[in-house]
């Protein structure tokens, strides 16, 4: 019943209305013309009729008697085409009736209903972060009442999530600027120290003034690089290509990628069920998202200090390939869990933010998933979700019985 809509709900209500009033107005003449028929079938009136034909005084009363009897017999024989006519007009007045009700219900209904409607379409959108327009009032009274407070309501809702929008940006920016800012401020600070050095020892006419050069050079060439890491990091992920997809074998990407990032102190192991199906992917994105993956997992373990463990998992669900990558290293707080794939977010030292971020978007690009599980100071754990293609054996397989 609750998914039964307003407008059938009043029309069930009214058959059954029409059907309680007419029902026993239609047994009623029914009945009637049933007591009426019957007259015509008591064989003692027909008697009594006939002897008063006998007893009648003159020929006047007798004839008067005889059409009494004829009229009475014809009574007898038209009683079942009586009862017919007052069965017709009843299912003819109970149809009319029902038709012409339904008719002035749909009519009014429409009117009241029709509006609901609208207005409870206008809700799921706006529920759906839609934008409704504005509800047009044609209904006056109450619901009148009703549809101009929802205009005024979906019109302060949308100029609150403008300006959520608005401040959202605002707060997007002015973290960018800082991370850009503070990125941009690590390298510049020893430039400027080797500068103010280099330029005081010319002053002085030092003898070690050659040294000087030759040192600080280096150190400002080298800061110069990190700026130019910093700024391709960030034009990296605006400009972020499509992935170009091939078949490929994703526990062979990590057994050539594993081996490389082998780091003293760190436990780093690989772990793929044999054989997984080929994926459709773009090799070089994928081993960047692992590869961020990876270091990330291992700098976990070294800021939280001595020996750890880094375990990548590879297997096949269903119909998809299932990666997690799992460290015992720092872990994540809380406070900054939602805010992990945020670009430009960081919580290291050195660091853009952008490796996770670039990670999400490469995994999203190939139609998979990502998700994180973290307790601080225990370790982390990153699992990634890569669908299998439809058209491989393996899907078909799955999905045919074949």
């Amino acid at each position: 019943m609750k998914n039964i809509s307003l407008r059938t709900k009043t029309f069930v209500l009214l058959f059954f209305v029409v059907l309680c009033a007419t029902v026993p107005l239609i047994i009623f003449y029914t009945k009637a013309a049933q007591g009426l028929a019957a007259l015509g079938a008591d064989p003692a009136i027909e008697t009594n009729l006939a002897k008063t034909i006998d007893l009648a005084p003159d020929q006047e009363g007798k004839k008067q008697a005889a059409l009494a009897l004829k009229k009475y017999r014809q009574i007898g024989v038209l009683k079942q085409g009586i009862i017919r006519q007052v069965l017709v007009f009843s299912v003819f007045f109970f149809a009319f009736t029902i038709v012409v009700t339904l008719t002035l219900g749909f009519f009014f209904t429409s009117r009241i209903t029709k509006p609901l409607s609208n207005l409870t379409a206008a809700i799921r959108r706006l529920a759906g972060d839609d934008a409704p327009k504005k509800l047009k009032d044609r209904a006056g009274g109450e619901i009148g009442v009703l549809i101009e407070s929802f205009n005024k309501m979906a019109a302060d809702l949308a100029s609150a999530r403008e300006q959520r929008a608005m401040a959202e940006r605002r707060a997007t920016w002015q973290h960018v600027a800082r991370t850009i800012a503070h990125e941009i401020k690590n390298p510049l600070t020893p430039i400027r120290l080797s500068t103010e050095r280099m330029y005081d020892k010319f002053l002085n006419a030092s003898a070690d003034f050659p040294d000087v050069i030759k040192s600080t050079t280096t150190t400002i060439l080298h800061e110069i690089e990190n700026l130019q890491k910093l700024v391709d990091s960030f034009h990296k992920y605006a400009k972020f290509p499509d992935p170009a997809l091939r078949r490929e074998k994703i526990d062979a990407i990590l057994g050539e990628l594993v081996p490389m990032l082998q780091t003293t102190g760190v436990d780093l192991s690989l772990s793929c069920t044999s054989p997984l199906p080929e994926v459709m992917i773009d090799k070089g994105q994928i081993r960047e998202a692992f590869t961020n993956l990876i270091k990330n997992a291992i700098q976990a373990i070294q800021e939280k200090g001595g020996l750890g463990a880094v375990r990548v998992v590879c297997t096949r669900e269903d119909l998809k390939i299932v990666i997690s990558v799992e460290d015992n290293g720092a872990g994540i707080q809380e406070e900054n869990m939602k805010r992990l794939f945020q670009p430009y977010f960081t919580t290291k030292k050195h660091g853009s933010g952008i490796g996770l971020a670039l990670t999400e978007r490469i995994i999203n690009l190939h139609g998979g998933t990502i998700a994180v599980r973290s307790h601080a100071g225990q370790g982390t754990v990153f699992t990634l979700n890569l669908p299998l293609p439809p058209e491989t054996g393996e899907y078909y397989g799955k999905n045919t019985g074949h």
